[in-house]
């Protein structure tokens, strides 16, 4: 049975002001500098343009209302967006039924982009005309109450147009008043789910409102990735009931994949050769300018400064566990500490499985800049030996934005290795393991090194401890 929410219900409640927003203050110098970059390189206009049809084929394929494959997707975006570079088998459910779903999103999200950068309200009537576009249809508002076997909190049909009306209107208020533009869109984004306004539809009209309120602040936007569907639908029912951090955790999530995507995005398409010189020219100018020695040595001891959190919180984990894991005196497990800060010789130790990595979570991974890892290994026996690893390196086209990336692997032995060793007689084996990864799924934590305040080592920590309880639990899957 749904339960029968009125219009005052889904207004903003001041939970939202107690959740912290300290994940995207750490990361927004890295937004704001590219965006400024972008501008001054005169390349504005073409990212926009791909940030919105990523973000329209993205929610969409949350959805599972079209889905375009890798390989169709990249003919698609070189061909500047023309459908007949769609090949019918890499595109559900058709290529016209998938073109015609994701422009017509995609001109609902530029319309919106124009009203919120020219500060103009968002008002009923407009929200109904964006969602004819997408639609490509009249929008019917609701009429049935949503009674089914999976219990639902809603606006009652006869309440939905003064809830929605209230809902636009408590937008302006609540951003006039200087509350968070982040939390008035997330907020916005779930109370539209709420009040569910539209018999069809309803999801894309919420992400077009959470993005006119980030837009309009300068904000990059949110973007949910296809893999993340059962924790969009699961965190939205969560706030349903009240708890609004699973909700927050993952719109700070989709901000962050939001300028991930700006930190990385490049080119595509044909250019003209003199149109390819203009752009290179442009590029290696702005290079040169932002390389000076100054800013090169604050942002070299800045990332080492974030190495030295690392260390010393992996460090205490160690200790705390190798107290924690053994069993009985000389038997059980323990958890060693290795690292490779960026002067080491094996800092490019894990680059094939972090390239990967890069890739699945939808960022450029920066292989000039600097980088390194810690890991914790666990020795649970002779054969059984595990490895939780902690990469940090360089995230996009920027040089002062970092990523650190949590891997798990089983310590595969390949074969001995003798060696003889000086003064002694004797022989010992050395063995040489194969890194197998495990099934760990995870998503990076990214900050700017523009300015490092202690506060990332708050982050730091509370993302080490994140994902150690995930290994662990691994690990109890692997003991039999």
């Amino acid at each position: 049975m749904s339960t029968i929410l009125s219009a005052q219900d889904v207004r903003f409640r001041s939970a939202w002001l107690d959740l912290s927003l300290l994940r995207w203050e750490l990361l927004a110098p890295s937004w704001r500098s590219r965006y400024e970059y972008l501008v001054a390189q005169e390349e504005v206009s073409h990212y926009e343009k791909d940030w919105l049809f990523f973000l329209a084929r993205d929610f969409l394929s949350l959805q599972g209302v079209a889905h375009f494959s890798d390989e169709a997707w990249s003919e698609y975006r070189s061909s500047e967006y023309k459908g007949i570079a769609l090949r019918g088998g890499h595109v559900w459910p058709s290529p016209s039924e998938a073109v015609s779903a994701l422009t017509g999103l995609v001109s609902a999200l530029e319309e919106t982009l124009k009203r919120a950068r020219a500060a103009q309200p968002l008002d009923k009537s407009t929200l109904h005309r964006l969602v004819e576009k997408f639609l490509g249809r009249p929008a019917a508002l609701r009429k049935e109450a949503l009674n089914g076997p999976i219990p639902q909190k809603v606006v009652s049909p006869n309440d939905v147009e003064a809830a929605l009306s209230t809902l636009l209107e408590d937008i302006q208020s609540q951003t006039a008043a200087g509350v968070s533009p982040i939390w008035v869109a997330a907020w916005a984004h779930h109370a539209l789910t709420q009040i569910r306004p539209y018999a069809d539809g309803n999801a894309r009209a919420a992400l077009l409102v959470s993005q006119y309120v980030l837009w309009r602040a300068g904000l990059p936007g949110f973007v949910l990735k296809p893999f993340q569907r059962i924790p969009y639908y699961t965190a939205l029912q969560a706030a349903d009931s009240g708890d609004l951090r699973p909700w927050a955790q993952l719109f700070l999530e989709g901000l962050q994949q939001a300028t991930l995507y700006a930190l990385s995005w490049g080119y595509a398409g044909k250019r003209s050769y003199e149109e390819s010189i203009s752009a290179f020219n442009r590029r290696f100018s702005g290079w040169r300018s932002r390389h000076d020695r100054d800013r090169s040595q604050r942002i070299m001891n800045n990332r080492y400064t974030v190495f030295d959190y690392m260390e010393e919180i992996l460090r205490q984990v160690a200790n705390e566990l190798d107290e924690k894991l053994k069993v009985e005196e000389g038997r059980g497990t323990r958890a060693l500490v290795a690292k490779a800060y960026p002067d080491s010789p094996y800092y490019y130790q894990f680059t094939t499985d972090i390239v990967e990595y890069a890739r699945k979570n939808g960022y450029y991974l920066n292989r000039g800049l600097p980088r390194g890892w810690f890991k914790i290994k666990f020795s649970l026996s002779a054969s059984k030996k595990y490895q939780l690893v902690f990469s940090l390196h360089h995230a996009g086209h920027d040089d002062a934005t970092l990523a650190v990336g949590a891997l798990l692997h089983f310590l595969e032995p390949l074969k001995y290795r003798r060696r003889r060793l000086r003064q002694r007689k004797n022989r010992r084996e050395k063995v040489v393991y194969l890194f197998a990864p495990l099934s760990f799924s995870t998503s990076p934590l990214t900050f700017s090194i523009e300015n490092v305040s202690p506060s990332v080592r708050t982050l730091l920590r509370e993302y080490v401890q994140q994902n150690l309880e995930k290994a662990l639990i691994e690990l109890v899957n692997e003991i039999y």
